[in-house]
């Protein structure tokens, strides 16, 4: 299967406007489960993580030990993980999930859990249950975990606000709401379960960002914008096309450009998702953001949901250039 998604994978998300995040694959709920062993039996995530000796088979017969290292593998059916350090500490999946009840000390609703490459990576997504009105739209508080098995990456959690008109992510806003982190990493190594206070605090910061992202998002629903304004201003400098550049290249940055136009007039993939500030600021800024989080190609070494929270930078891209406009 394409963009990392194996047989061994397997995730859940709620039903939305939006088809099931990897080509129709996964799960689709009516509601949220209401706790983690729910979350966990819909999402799949049920496997825990066992180490193994590492060896190196011999040519004449036999096995030599590998000091120093340990292979991770999965509970549930033996594959192999990862091969990681003797220092690393596992967080599995059941810890993913309660690292983030933890990590929020509230009511939360689960919305979307799922692994990519065979269950190396997994993610969770969590809202929290207060709602917030941003420039007329309805906008969620979102954390997003992802966590891995094989030694890639550290256990991260990102806070991003979601507008529900069409589910596009706005951590990029986020960040830029008044310079503070909106994102927290912690390293399989040490003291994992003596972390959970410094990401808590981290996190309570980050939460309190949706006031200041509201300002933000305000302002920008009370300043027009025209399509041709948009274009010009923004989208030709976001999609700048150089004079070395072939044709493909150009076709390429032309299209972009195109699709978000069709965005912010109402006629993108699914429907008029302008929201109650049309011919704004915000609906620039969220024709940008739907685009980027559905409009781009996905490739093997992205999926849906990692791109709509890790990958901001066009979106921190055109929010500058908007709010410049």
């Amino acid at each position: 299967m394409a963009h990392g998604i194996t047989n061994s994978d397997s995730m859940f998300s709620v039903d939305s406007q939006r088809k099931p995040p990897w080509h129709g694959l996964g799960v689709v709920l009516d509601k949220p489960p209401i706790s983690i062993d729910a979350a966990l039996d819909a999402s799949g995530l049920g496997w825990g993580v066992n180490h193994r000796q590492v060896a190196l088979v011999l040519p004449a017969g036999g096995y030599l030990p590998v000091e120093g290292y340990k292979a991770n593998v999965r509970s549930d059916n033996g594959e192999l993980l990862g091969i990681v350090s003797d220092d690393y500490s596992v967080i599995d999946n059941r810890s993913a999930f309660r690292f983030l009840d933890a990590l929020i000390n509230s009511d939360v609703c689960w919305e979307t859990a799922g692994s990519i490459h065979g269950g190396k990576r997994v993610f969770v997504t969590v809202r929290i249950p207060e709602w917030i009105e941003i420039a007329g739209d309805q906008c969620g508080t979102y954390i997003f975990c992802l966590n891995s098995h094989d030694g890639s990456a550290a256990l991260t959690s990102a806070i991003s606000n979601i507008r529900v008109v069409c589910a596009n992510t706005y951590n990029a806003a986020m960040g830029r709401a008044d310079g503070q982190a909106t994102t927290f990493k912690m390293r399989h190594t040490g003291d994992v379960v003596g972390k959970y206070d410094e990401a808590r605090k981290i996190m309570g910061l980050a939460v309190n960002l949706s006031t200041q992202f509201k300002k933000l998002g305000d302002q920008l629903g009370r300043e027009p914008m025209s399509a041709q304004s948009l274009d010009r201003k923004v989208l030709r400098e976001l999609f700048k096309i150089e004079p070395e550049m072939g044709k493909r290249a150009i076709g390429n940055r032309d299209r972009s450009r195109e699709a978000i136009l069709a965005i912010f007039n109402g006629r993108g993939p699914v429907g008029d998702t302008t929201g109650n500030a049309p011919g704004t600021k915000w609906t620039a800024f969220g024709a940008i953001a739907e685009y980027a989080d559905y409009g781009r190609r996905v490739t093997k070494a992205t999926n849906q949901v990692a791109r709509s929270f890790e990958d901001s930078a066009l979106k921190e891209r055109g929010l500058a250039l908007v709010q410049a406009a």
